[in-house]
């Protein structure tokens, strides 16, 4: 599965990063997102604060949408301007 499939649809920040991680190979695929969940809800854990991080860039470069009120993320479905 592509990445622009998995976040299709608008998710939480704290889920689209977990889903970036695995899509990374960076969690297994089965991995639950119960034992990592601190990560992304608790300052500095480097990991969690990365792949958040790579959200925030992507939408930055116009990737991902962001809905800033109620920090979730999704595939920007308009062609992106490589120029």
């Amino acid at each position: 599965m592509e990445l622009n499939d998995v976040l299709a649809d608008w998710r939480d920040y704290d889920d689209a990063a977990f889903r970036l991680g695995i899509f990374l190979g960076i969690f297994p695929p089965d991995q639950k997102f119960s034992s990592v969940k601190r990560m992304f809800w608790v300052d500095g854990y480097p990991l969690g604060d990365m792949l958040v991080d790579i959200l925030d860039r992507m939408a930055e470069a116009g990737v991902l949408l962001k809905d800033e009120n109620d920090a979730r993320y999704k595939w920007n479905p308009a062609p992106i301007d490589l120029s």
